[in-house]
């Protein structure tokens, strides 16, 4: 199973995004954009493992101690790899308690044989890969806030061509 864990978003946030998302579709001469009622907040990418149940264990660890936080939809901002460019919204707000859950959660996952992740995370929201945009992009972003009260361990699947996140075990603290 391909498997992540992310903060998932609110209803009136995933309509923010998308209106944010369609703005940069008309902005845009190419993109592979996330499919609506994907987009989410990643605190830690897993990767192919059957290790569900450590999982599970080690998102209790983290969600213990956790409370909840507000965040807010940010600015546009770009990563570049292998010359491919993907389009985010920055998240931020309360994330020093995001970055604790992350610590926490990687501390718990190498307790439990994963491998260590990519470092510290850059919260965001992806909007779309492969994005060939003009320069620079002006996007309409509202600062959207919402709370934060679970992380949500996801399993990604391509169905079709289109990925599918399917939820699996929610974490509420």
């Amino acid at each position: 199973m391909r498997l992540f864990i992310a903060v998932p978003l609110p209803k009136n946030v995933q309509r923010a995004v998308f209106s944010v998302q369609e703005e940069l579709r008309k902005a845009a001469s190419a993109g592979r954009f996330v499919p609506a009622g994907n987009h989410h907040v990643t605190v830690r990418f897993l990767g192919e493992t059957d290790a569900l149940a450590d999982a599970v264990f080690a998102m209790r660890d983290a969600a213990r101690d956790a409370r909840p936080f507000t965040l807010r939809l940010g600015g546009v901002g770009f990563f570049t790899h292998s010359g491919s460019r993907t389009c985010f919204l920055h998240v931020n707000g309360e994330t020093d308690e995001f970055f604790r859950i992350h610590e926490t959660l990687e501390a718990a996952l190498l307790d439990r044989g994963f491998v260590r992740g990519r470092g510290k995370p850059e919260p965001h929201i992806t909007l779309a890969r492969a994005i060939e945009t003009p320069e620079p992009v002006r996007l309409t972003v509202p600062g959207e806030p919402f709370r934060v009260g679970s992380v949500v361990l996801y399993e990604s699947r391509n169905v079709g061509g289109r990925m599918v996140y399917t939820p699996l075990h929610t974490e509420t603290f």
